[in-house]
């Protein structure tokens, strides 16, 4: 069975396994330069989906899953710095 590809090609990206079940990938370098969009893959469907965007485009950064059940997203690399 195959899987999607992301909706968006990225590197230097982070993914965060989700208490879902479902994997988060966020930002990173893509082919437009660094990336503010996030997408969530969904194992029972292989799809990807859009997610949410970041304030800031980043690449390199780190992403740790809270017990609240939200990913904080922090450091790395930005356009310009």
């Amino acid at each position: 069975m195959a899987i999607d590809n992301m909706t968006e090609e990225r590197s230097s990206h982070t993914t965060t396994l989700l208490n879902s079940g479902k994997v988060l990938a966020t930002a990173g370098y893509g082919y437009t330069g660094f990336l503010d969009s996030s997408e969530i893959f969904d194992p029972s469907t292989r799809q990807w989906t859009p997610a949410g965007k970041l304030s800031s485009p980043r690449s390199s950064h780190t992403a740790t899953m809270l017990q609240s059940g939200k990913v904080l997203i922090t450091g790395g690399e930005r356009q310009g710095s």
